[in-house]
């Protein structure tokens, strides 16, 4: 849940940010003048006013149980009516509260001013236009307006905080408690405290709800799984391994200042030296390699301690705080040693040694179960959580106040997705300010708005009738068609011939596609939001594929489609990918959604058993296939004696339209490098190229024994909501 984003600098649309900033204002201004009342979703006036025209910002330390100091910055509103104690709404991040950009000249200060509508150095949540890891300046400052204090905190181990970080571990749900505890208790908070933000904002927000601190009463979390093994270590079982490679330490962890590569420190949180500036707070980087860490031996040596710029003397509280961080264990470093769910490994001294089952969101559940709070689970179609979102929404909504809502974005809301279905990106975004004002306005302040009321789930069906309504979700309306392959390649709702078809694995197939905004190739399994269409046309050309005939009629799948393969290797085990496509008039493939399962986790199992392996009883809904994932639970031979293996795997939800004249198409590949690791039973060095790999032939048998199929959800046009 680790998100590497770059800085918008060199696409964000300044013209349509700015139309559509006096657009609001005008509808604002009109609905107060008005005093209608309206409220839906991303339209919401005449319950509340954006009465404070400013705010104030202070920073300061506080201070856990164990002596480990957070840094938080406070918004509060100001230039308002007099009030004492507001509501408040926190994020609690490890991505940075706030940057500082250092040795700013006076062409950089008028490009920041232009481009994100600050002259910096300090580049925060309030003053930024840009998005900034899940927030904005018209996000924040709406709540503001609006009568929130508004707080960011950085995760111990991160950013300008003390402490030592290592991924998931449980001093992260002690710290949100005891930081909502704290901010019950302050002068200027009236004991009402909810939560939001994406990823690892997610998870941080359902770990501290775990933990059911009394002051908390609604969060909001984004693109966060259920299941943290399969959700981001390996999904279907299989090493996620170019997500696993960033290198977060650098970017979020040990304040370094590589502009070429949009890497700041953060902001301190002390200005001890009192001359008003953060800059100069920040030790002088001597060998100039965007890191002081190594240019200094303090602490160990007292004669050798940080200089800076001002030349005054400090107690070095940023660097002290920073030097602490150099312990943090990186997440690609606990990764590979997570090979299954229940795979044991250290979380530091004093700390036992723990496994995905105790470290992830799931464990969190059977506590939130028994606590008040209201969820509002925002997910993406194209994200690789969004199983997790519907699963939390549908697990949970029958014990917590529970919505879900539901867009075409990646692991960003930010997607090519928008434009291809003919919506503005930045407008679309830019509406999650108000959906998140309706939900605190309903469980921090108590407005009968409405948003409790009107049906639970939000979702954008794509190629068709846009954002609408649902009661449930899978849908009850659901028609489960399955088509079957054919011989020739076909994929139809009939039973073709008996049959079978060999591929050859190609370990040069890649689902990944290059991106403007990226160094390397995107996916939906890098956390990073593409500004390229997943086209698949070349990379079917490695594929094993089945195409329908061109549909005769809009047909609309809304759901989880499932595969269902009968297949044998020439090797004892191997990994399977299967794509589900859109092929339009000229043969071009749009990626819909996808799946991966490694073979030797064909087995099924009770999928209550994702959290504590069962252990805590708990119904975890929807009913989807689940794999075990556990050690004994996977057979590294599967294919041993020419076996014949049924693999069920369930590919991303999705609610696509496939227009008239388009076809439907399944595409199934046994690699997907360097996305995924190469099965360590095909390839010991990991590498598509190695002349030593083990090229197996896979059969795929469609006969009365052994058939092979995908079933879509399909919804009958007309059909009732």
């Amino acid at each position: 849940m680790i998100i590497k984003k770059k800085s918008k600098l060199k696409r964000t649309p300044m013209i349509l940010i700015i139309t559509f900033s006096l657009v609001l204002a005008g509808c604002t201004k009109s609905a107060e003048q008005s005093k209608e009342k309206i409220s839906k979703p991303f339209v919401y006036s005449g319950y509340t006013e954006e009465v404070y025209d400013n705010y104030t910002k202070k920073s300061e330390y506080v201070e856990m149980s164990d002596g480990v100091k957070i840094a938080v910055d406070i918004y509060l509103p100001a230039d308002g009516p007099k009030q004492d104690s507001f509501p408040v709404i926190l994020q609690y991040t490890p991505y940075g509260r706030s940057f500082i950009l250092p040795k700013m000249t006076l062409f950089e200060k008028i490009g920041m001013k232009y481009s994100l509508g600050t002259w910096g150095p300090v580049l925060d949540r309030a003053n930024s236009k840009d998005t900034v890891y899940g927030s904005n300046k018209e996000m924040i400052q709406k709540f503001i307006a609006n009568g929130y204090v508004y707080i960011c905190a950085d995760i111990r181990g991160t950013g300008a905080s003390f402490g030592v970080k290592r991924d998931f571990m449980p001093e992260i749900a002690t710290d949100g408690a005891e930081l909502i505890d704290w901010i019950a208790d302050q002068s200027w908070s009236n004991g009402n405290v909810g939560m939001f933000g994406g990823s690892y904002l997610g998870y941080s927000q359902l770990v501290t709800a775990g933990e059911k601190p009394a002051a908390l009463k609604a969060i909001f979390p984004e693109v966060v799984p259920l299941d943290g093994y399969t959700g981001e270590i390996r999904p279907g079982g299989v090493f996620l391994q170019q997500y696993s490679r960033q290198d977060t330490q650098t970017y979020f962890e040990l304040n370094n200042y590589l502009p070429d590569k949009y890497v700041y420190p953060t902001t301190p949180v002390i200005d001890e030296d009192g001359d008003g500036e953060y800059d100069d707070e920040i030790p002088r980087d001597l060998n100039g390699n965007g890191s002081f860490l190594d240019d200094y031996k303090f602490p160990e040596d007292p004669n050798d301690p940080p200089q800076y710029a001002d030349g005054e003397v400090r107690d070095h509280i940023y660097y002290l705080a920073t030097y602490e961080h150099k312990q943090n264990i990186p997440y690609n470093n606990v990764g590979p040693q997570t090979q299954f769910i229940d795979s044991k490994h250290d979380y530091g001294e004093g700390e036992k040694e723990l496994t995905a089952y105790d470290v992830g969101p799931a464990n969190s559940v059977a506590a939130i179960m028994k606590s008040d709070v209201a969820i509002y689970n925002h997910g993406s179609w194209m994200d690789p959580f969004v199983r997790g979102t519907n699963e939390l929404y549908s697990t949970l909504k029958d014990t917590n106040p529970s919505k879900m809502i539901i867009d075409v974005g990646y692991h960003e809301t930010y997607s090519p997705f928008w434009k291809y279905l003919g919506e503005d990106e930045d407008r679309s975004i830019a509406l999650y300010a108000t959906e998140m004002l309706r939900f605190f306005d309903r469980y921090l302040k108590g407005i009968q708005n409405g948003i409790d009321t009107e049906p639970p789930i939000y979702i954008y069906n794509m190629n068709g009738d846009g954002w609408r309504f649902e009661n449930e979700f899978p849908l009850a309306r659901e028609v489960l068609t399955d088509y079957y392959f054919g011989e020739n390649s076909t994929l139809s709702p009939s039973k073709g011939a008996a049959g079978s078809d060999k591929y050859l694995v190609n370990f040069e197939h890649d689902s990944s596609w290059p991106s403007q905004d990226s160094d390397s190739n995107v996916s939906r399994w890098v956390m990073t939001a593409p500004d390229e269409m997943p086209i698949r046309t070349e990379m079917d050309k490695l594929a094993q594929l089945y195409t329908t005939a061109p549909v005769t009629e809009d047909t609309e799948v809304t759901g989880y489609p499932i595969a269902n393969l009968s297949v044998s290797s020439t090797a004892p085990d191997g990994d399977f990918y299967i794509y589900l496509e859109d092929i339009d008039e000229t043969g071009e493939a749009v990626l819909v959604t996808e799946g991966v399962l490694r073979a030797g986790f064909s087995k099924l199992f009770n999928n209550d058993n994702m959290i504590n392996g069962g252990k805590e009883g708990i119904n975890v809904l929807p009913e989807l296939p689940w794999h075990g994932y556990e050690e004994k639970q996977y057979d590294k031979a599967v294919f041993s004696n020419n076996k014949i293996v049924k693999l069920t795997i369930d590919l991303f939800p999705t609610s696509w339209v496939f227009k008239k004249g388009h076809s439907i198409r399944v595409s199934i590949a046994a690699s997907n490098s360097p996305t995924f690791e190469i099965s360590p039973t095909l390839s010991s060095s990991n590498d598509p190229k190695d002349s030593s790999n083990i090229v197996p032939t896979v059969t795929i048998y469609r006969d009365a024994e052994h058939q092979s199929m995908i079933t879509l959800p399909i919804i009958p046009s007309g059909g009732k909501k």
